[in-house]
């Protein structure tokens, strides 16, 4: 997992090359006036999904996985917290492959702000807890394949 300003993005271009098109992605586009949706990153495999929420308490957020996505998580329009622990803290959850999500029993360690201006990268082994704010919310998640030769040490739970 990291939080870090989005001016910084593209340091994190080792990690994972589709990030160098995330960055450019940001830097071309006026995130706060897209229109709710999904939007295709050509080249990558992946996508960036422009969503509308309700917020949540902490109560109610859930923790979730995914094993063939990376989450870069960009609040638009509100500083958010997302929980995190990491997942062989976790007990085993029953992962939907179709939709490539396991929701976790079990609390967050910890929730982080996640202000406007930053990002959040979640990788497999990250579950996260996001939505956590007032009201509602604008925010961007960018969605990127797991590459096994740069993620080969991620922990899968069966």
């Amino acid at each position: 997992m990291v939080i870090d300003d989005l001016i910084h993005l593209r340091d994190y271009a080792g990690l994972h090359p589709a990030f160098e098109v995330v960055a450019d992605f940001i830097e071309r586009h006026q995130l706060s006036s897209l229109p709710d949706g999904r939007l295709e990153l050509e080249g990558t495999g992946g996508y960036a999904n422009v969503q509308t929420l309700a917020g949540k308490t902490e109560a109610e957020a859930v923790l979730e996985t995914h094993r063939k996505m990376i989450d870069i998580q960009v609040p638009l329009s509100m500083d958010e917290a997302i929980g995190y622990a990491p997942i062989g803290s976790l007990p085993s959850a029953e992962y939907d492959e179709a939709r490539d999500i396991a929701f976790h029993d079990g609390r967050p360690d910890e929730f982080l702000k996640v202000r406007m201006g930053t990002f959040a990268i979640f990788f497999p082994q990250d579950a996260h807890a996001p939505g956590v704010f007032k009201g509602e919310g604008r925010k961007i998640v960018f969605k990127l394949p797991v590459l096994d030769e740069i993620n080969q040490n991620i922990i899968h739970q069966p």
